[in-house]
């Protein structure tokens, strides 16, 4: 069962608050990982300049003296390690951002679950009972409304609660005092025993 009155705007609010929290934290979060994806750019970078190199060395193979062939082992390595950290770059770069989303899914959405999959159904159930409670008030007024909001907070209050409204909520109902328990009933729902006195039909 959720508190009523006060306690449930705070409680809705520290919710709130706590899906807010990890949404920004997850964007954070997501927003550092992608500035990862920069030093895949510089290594790509880099290798196209090395491969580059290992091309330019590869046009020295005309000089003389043998001098050519010692060089062709030496570029042909330099331009295949150049073209390898282009390659691994650009993997790289896109495993950041695809571990950047994941990342900020994650943080999204797992601390906010228990609200979503738990709170969120027993709130709207809370709505739905309240605005059925009042419309069942806007159309029924006096003793016999009294008598059913007081076997409602006796079948669905605690026993705890139920002791401090009454020492003997049971007695109450036999005797037909209705009034106390009834009240409890509409205060689980943040309604005051105001509600009771207002006119028929408003």
């Amino acid at each position: 069962m959720i508190p009523a009155g006060r306690r449930l705007l705070v409680l809705d609010v520290t919710l709130a608050l706590w899906v807010a929290v990890w949404l920004i934290l997850a964007l954070q979060v997501a927003q550092e990982v992608r500035g990862l994806a920069e030093l895949s750019t510089t290594v790509s970078r880099v290798g196209t300049a090395v491969e580059e190199s290992g091309r330019v060395l590869s046009g020295l193979g005309e000089l003389p003296l043998g001098l050519g062939d010692r060089l062709e082992e030496p570029a042909r390595r330099i331009e295949e390690a150049g073209r390898s950290a282009v390659s691994s770059g650009s993997s790289s770069r896109d495993s950041v951002e695809s571990l950047s989303v994941l990342l900020g899914l994650a943080l999204a959405v797992i601390p906010s679950l228990p609200v979503f999959g738990f709170y969120l159904p027993l709130r709207l159930g809370y709505v739905r009972e309240r605005r059925a409670l009042l419309g069942a008030i806007a159309s029924a007024r006096g003793h016999a409304l009294e008598e059913f909001l007081a076997r409602r907070a006796v079948e669905r209050l605690s026993y705890r609660r139920l002791r401090r409204v009454s020492a003997e909520p049971w007695r109450d109902l036999a005797e037909g005092r209705y009034r106390q328990l009834a009240c409890a009933e509409l205060e689980r729902f943040g309604l005051g025993v105001g509600v009771l006195e207002r006119p028929r039909g408003s």
